[in-house]
């Protein structure tokens, strides 16, 4: 296996982490989501009674696709689906100034120049392993080190807001 098989594994692992990680926090709190998709884009109570969990069984099939070894297509619809997501809370983002979007359930906060930025690197991380080569099934033990590293960095992309306030200088 070589070392860009490696880093694609790393990254469908990594993606597929992501992508429940934001389902099961929709799930978690539908009502909440339900409530963020009104006041973020002006829907009815009927569009975001249906929106609302078709995100979530998106980001849940986007997942399936990556585990179940539909590895580029799972890349290119996560790459399709965060993409519009980052330009629509991007765009309200940088009109309204606050923005509540709850994609990991941190509702409690808005949204934040970091969450965008975090979006647009996974969103270049995608489209980099798109371009690595596509290999065989690894080895057991090289997949558990593929899914742990993947693992390790979708808590850090999930809390990246957070990690980065963590490491910068405080005011005194």
């Amino acid at each position: 296996m070589s070392t860009g098989q490696f880093l694609g594994e790393i990254l469908r692992y990594f993606v597929a982490l992501l992508m429940l990680a934001a389902a099961t926090a929709k799930l978690r709190d539908l009502a909440g989501f339900r409530d963020n998709l009104a006041s973020l884009f002006g829907m009815g109570p009927a569009l975001r009674a249906l929106a609302a969990p078709a995100v979530a069984a998106a980001e849940l099939a986007v997942a399936a696709l990556l585990l179940g070894g539909l590895a580029r297509m799972g890349l290119l619809a996560a790459l399709l689906m965060l993409g519009v997501f980052t330009a629509l809370v991007g765009y309200k983002f940088y009109t309204q100034s606050v923005v509540r979007c709850g994609c990991f359930g941190e509702a409690e906060r808005s949204l934040s120049g970091l969450d965008l930025l975090r979006n647009v690197l996974v969103i270049v991380a995608i489209a980099a392993g798109l371009a690595l080569p596509a290999g065989l099934a690894p080895p057991w033990h090289v997949a558990v080190l593929a899914a742990s590293l993947g693992c390790l960095a979708c808590v850090v992309a999930v809390h990246f807001h957070e990690i980065v306030h963590l490491l910068s200088p405080s005011d005194g």
